[in-house]
């Protein structure tokens, strides 16, 4: 997830400006203005969803009602009382301000345009500065194959057994790709576990994203395959969102033995065809970059951090720190992985920190190993009978167009958001995406 506490403050920064207008109003008018925190994030045809809290009475649980001020009908009501995953540092910190109720009828769009949400006996909740439109998938996180070219001793995926690549057919594409709208820009994975390039048709398949949508789309490589100039041209034209690129050291010896199977010339040759074509045209296309943090390349990452941003056209450095999954080797883990000094010194000293343009994802060394390399799909069984929130889902989507989805945990409490699967479906097989979004809204899986 992005940083929720980013988010937070910006929804306080909106709230208070908005708040100091309404409270003048109020006063101007001779009514008690009542103390209440809170957005409307979305107002559908057929549901609203936001959060509203009492900073004064924290641990209360507002109720909230939806209506239409010209006639007065109420269309639907909850409590207040729903995880909500954006909203970190308010209240009581357990995040459970929000609401996601579904109207009692459909409405129309000019009601749309009127329909308010208020706490009933106190004041209107406001709508969000960026009213979003409807998006009820956090992600998509695609593979138009199921293969890497590299075997690096760090992957969190287990390539051991895998012995064939398969390929996404366009069919399968352009299924995958209705599900573009109930997502929000860069949050449509191109590649998620493997890599793109392997794919012989990966550019025609990123030029068949409708250029409206194009802003939703990324993907991850390594740039280790030898390309065309011409495959470095088309993805500076693309009008993607950006492209991750897997790098972690510039010593030839030090990124070969942790992009195993790679050839530093080879890279470096792409690199510079992608650098040129990029320049030539003044990309749009943002580069970012994905480094992971280890004893060997641990005293380059600062100067190698600037370099990026530099001399390299890097609009984000994002340095890592690895996913303990079990299959890494001992004699792996045990070298290369840093101690919490080592972050220490590295957050010390890398220019741009909290800028935006370097970013530091370190763990968390409080955790025990066991919960680190926990299965992602064992979850305590109260969490899935708790079921899942409305509008907030996951989706992984595989070659041959499996798609499995995940849901957040109604039972999920501050930073303990809790991922539930709950259903694996081929996309091909879902006529009717808005029908299927809705009905799982309303926690009944469609057969």
């Amino acid at each position: 997830m992005k940083s929720v506490k980013k988010l937070s403050r910006k929804i306080l920064r909106a709230f208070k400006g908005y708040r100091s207008k309404e409270g003048d109003l109020k006063k101007e008018q001779g009514n008690p203005v009542t103390s209440q925190l809170g957005f409307v994030d979305h107002i559908g045809l057929r549901h609203v969803h936001g959060w509203v809290m009492d900073p004064d009475d924290p641990a209360e649980r507002l109720s909230v009602e939806a209506f239409l001020p010209e006639t007065g009908e109420s269309l639907g009501n909850a409590v207040a009382s729903q995880f909500n995953h954006g909203i970190a540092g308010v209240g009581d910190n357990s995040r459970q301000y929000g609401f996601w109720f579904p109207l009692k009828r459909e409405i129309t769009p000019e009601e749309q345009k009127n329909l308010q949400v208020r706490v009933p006996g106190r004041n209107e909740v406001c709508r969000a500065p960026n009213l979003e439109s409807w998006h009820p998938l956090l992600h998509v996180a695609m593979d138009i194959v199921d293969n890497c070219n590299l075997r690096c001793p760090f992957c969190l995926y287990d390539y051991s057994k895998v012995r064939k690549t398969h390929f996404m057919t366009q069919e399968t594409l352009e299924s995958a790709l209705r599900l573009m709208p109930y997502t929000k820009d860069r949050e449509f994975w191109f590649s998620c576990l493997h890599e793109p390039s392997l794919h012989p048709d990966f550019l025609s398949f990123l030029n068949l994203v409708p250029p409206a949508m194009r802003k939703k789309v990324f993907f991850t490589s390594n740039f280790a395959r030898r390309m065309p100039e011409s495959y470095f041209q088309g993805l500076a034209k693309s009008e993607i969102s950006h492209v991750n690129i897997s790098l972690e050291s510039l010593t030839p010896e030090i990124y070969e033995r942790m992009r195993k199977g790679a050839r530093f010339p080879i890279f470096m040759e792409n690199w510079d065809k992608l650098i040129t074509a990029f320049n030539e045209v003044n990309s749009s296309v943002n580069l970012y970059y994905i480094i992971m943090a280890y004893k060997s390349n641990l005293d380059e990452l600062p100067s190698m951090a600037r370099y990026l941003i530099e001399e390299r056209r890097a609009a984000r450095v994002e340095i890592r720190y690895t996913y303990d999954v079990p299959f890494i080797e001992a004699a792996f883990r045990d070298q290369e992985f840093l101690q919490e000094e080592d972050w220490d010194w590295l957050q010390a000293n890398l220019p741009h920190l909290g800028s935006g343009q370097v970013v530091l994802d370190r763990p968390a060394f409080s955790k025990t190993r066991e919960d680190d390399v926990a299965e992602p799909d064992v979850v305590p069984a109260a969490y899935s009978e708790a079921g899942f929130l409305p509008d907030r889902y996951l989706a992984r989507l595989m070659w041959d167009g499996t798609l499995e989805l995940r849901g957040i945990s109604r039972a999920s409490e501050g930073e303990a958001m809790v991922e539930i699967p709950i259903l694996t479906r081929n996309i091909r097989d879902i006529d009717d995406l808005d029908s299927f979004f809705h009905s799982l809204n309303c926690s009944k899986i469609p057969s």
